[in-house]
């Protein structure tokens, strides 16, 4: 396989109904603390994510807006868990053609604010939905 240039694994996703039920089991068992959070309108879904006491891995929570969403589409099929796993890589276009030079076709790749992304889907992986990402660089100040 060609290096797609893995720098971290940064979080791993969580599909839940209720952020704030989930939320509770994990703070009172594992101690997390809330990082952020945010409404994703365009795709229906609302997110936190939560440090991990002694962990650079940080864990999110998805859960639906509407009843149209992907997430409330994954929790119909497959009810609660895990959703996704979030590595950063160096350059997701470096990422993306390493992929496609194995075989594998990244999806989407999409580029918002500060973001990069592509999907590795879970036909390709053994079950898993990987999402790459490479933060964009700060503006110059």
């Amino acid at each position: 396989m060609s290096d797609i240039g893995v720098k971290r694994v940064d979080h791993v996703s969580m599909a839940v109904w209720s952020i704030d039920q989930q939320a509770a089991f994990l703070e009172r068992v594992f101690g997390v603390k809330r990082l952020s959070g945010g409404v994703s309108e365009a795709q229906e879904y609302r997110w936190e994510t939560f440090a991990i006491p002694n962990s650079t891995l940080q864990f999110e929570l998805i859960e639906p807006t509407s009843e149209d969403s992907f997430v409330a589409k994954f929790l119909r099929e497959r009810g609660p868990g895990i959703h996704h796993v979030t590595i950063e890589v160096e350059d997701i276009e470096r990422a993306a053609d390493a992929l496609r030079t194995n075989g594998i076709e990244p999806f989407p790749n999409v580029h918002y604010d500060g973001w990069r992304q592509t999907f590795i889907h879970p036909k390709d992986s053994g079950g898993v939905l990987f999402q790459l990402f490479t933060a964009a660089p700060a503006p110059p100040e």
